[in-house]
């Protein structure tokens, strides 16, 4: 990866809960935007998202994936990992979900993020495959899951944040 196109900040400039992350140290640059973005990426990695860890994980993994964003991938993989994900699990994401390795659920939640990479919706036959075992609420929590990690994986790859130490890339 290049330079960083925009430096970071002194992370003791940061609330706790960014710690170190070179993320956060490069979008403190401006600090409105940190806040309002961490309290939307809390929601989205916290206890009131409607969707299970593990799903969740599936879905970002996915989208680091599809966005070569490495940044994305590296600190997906190690949450993931904490919450148990198998190794087998996190390589398959990168085959996608037409890997023999899935269960329906799993391969429409990297469908669906497959189908917003590619035409910009979710299809219609991703919709209401994940329909059946999602409800409205957690369907919306899906879109703003992928959503959310499109835009960092954008943000990521244009402003070339560096990987802290000791984790690897794609």
């Amino acid at each position: 990866m290049t330079q960083p196109r925009i430096p970071m900040v002194d992370p003791d400039s940061l609330e706790p809960r960014f710690g170190n992350l070179h993320i956060a140290r490069t979008i403190a640059q401006n600090p409105g935007l940190l806040a309002a973005w961490g309290g939307f990426a809390t929601y989205i990695l916290g206890p009131e998202l409607s969707i299970p860890p593990r799903e969740r994980e599936l879905a970002i993994l996915r989208v680091g994936w599809n966005h070569q964003a490495s940044y994305e991938w590296s600190h997906h993989v190690a949450i993931a990992q904490g919450l148990g994900m198998a190794d087998e699990d996190i390589l398959a994401v990168q085959e996608g979900p037409g890997s023999a390795h899935w269960g329906e659920r799993d391969a429409l939640i990297l469908q669906a993020a497959d189908d917003l990479w590619a035409q910009r919706e979710i299809s219609a036959a991703t919709w209401d495959g994940l329909k059946q075992f999602y409800s409205d609420r957690q369907m919306l929590d899906l879109l703003f899951t992928l959503g959310q990690y499109t835009m960092v994986s954008m943000v990521l790859n244009s402003t070339k944040v560096q990987l802290e130490e000791g984790f690897e890339g794609l």
